[in-house]
């Protein structure tokens, strides 16, 4: 049986372990909030880590009930994620864990990526997608480097910047708020925007044709808040950028975690992006 442990950037998993930083735990702010958090649950399966090719190299003819994949912070999330859906027919949740300042890789074996491969026949596995950023403003064309990918440009032919400036001010938000407002693919996952004096950069890789789309500062809680309060056998893969705009939550059952970046199951397959809730459920048989 394996351990799944959490923990804080500048904490690392026990041997052993899987796992990966969280930016804090969901409802345990404050004095004597812990360091380091165990599931519930331990479940048997396999723990690969490494770079990306190894891990791959290593999945043979796996047929897991289900994965979770902790990425390290070191770019082409996207792309491994198109190569685990090939190769494993399964639920994949996780994300990327968040980062001790600029240091990355805060994950079990300090790689690219580690991936907990379920092989444990005791339980149903239920995962579920939560994006928060209900309010559709259209579908709009965007432009950037096809060899960086998450470097936006324009939107809609006009300066990626300007774009998004013109739009929050329309919306009652703030120029430096880049989590009320964002752009999503087809399928509802969506991008976390910064910018770095010159450029506006994308946690996740950027498609040519996206869905702008926001959420109203009072919606945040709730709908938060509900995502994260399932059941003690429930781990939540949510984002650094939501816990900014949301505040501490009041305890809830789930392991809640804030990450730089989620895995979401969709209809499609899973895919990493940001801004977004996604969980996975163990259900004892």
């Amino acid at each position: 049986m394996t351990k799944l442990q959490f923990f804080l950037p500048n904490q690392m998993a026990d041997v052993g372990a899987f796992g990966g930083g969280s930016l804090g735990f969901a409802g345990m702010a404050g004095e004597g909030a812990p360091e380091k958090v165990d599931f519930s649950i331990r479940p048997r399966g396999r723990v690969l880590t490494g770079t990306y090719d190894e891990i791959l190299s290593r999945l043979g003819d796996a047929k897991p009930a289900a994965a979770i994949v902790l990425f390290g912070n070191a770019g082409g999330e996207n792309a491994f994620m198109q190569e685990l859906n090939r190769r494993l027919s399964c639920p994949i949740v996780g994300g990327g864990a968040a980062m001790d300042g600029n240091r990355g890789r805060r994950i079990a074996g300090e790689g690219d990526a580690c991936l907990f491969l379920l092989e444990d026949d005791a339980f149903y596995i239920v995962t579920e997608t939560k994006n928060i950023h209900s309010h559709i403003l259209g579908r709009v064309k965007v432009g950037f480097d096809p060899v960086a990918p998450r470097v936006l440009l324009t939107i809609d032919g006009m300066d990626a910047k300007a774009w998004l400036d013109e739009k929050k001010a329309a919306l009652g938000f703030s120029g430096e708020d880049f989590e009320h407002l964002t752009l999503s693919d087809e399928m509802g996952i969506n991008a976390h925007f910064s910018f770095d004096g010159t450029n506006v950069l994308s946690g996740r890789d950027l498609e040519e044709e996206m869905i702008a789309r926001y959420v109203l500062p009072e919606e945040v809680y709730p709908a938060v808040f509900d995502f994260y309060n399932d059941t003690e056998n429930v781990i939540v893969f949510g984002c650094a950028g939501l816990k900014g705009i949301t505040g501490e939550l009041t305890p809830v059952k789930s392991l809640g975690l804030y990450l730089f970046g989620e895995v979401c199951m969709t209809e499609n397959g899973a895919e990493f992006g940001n801004l977004m809730l996604s969980k996975i459920r163990f259900v004892s048989k």
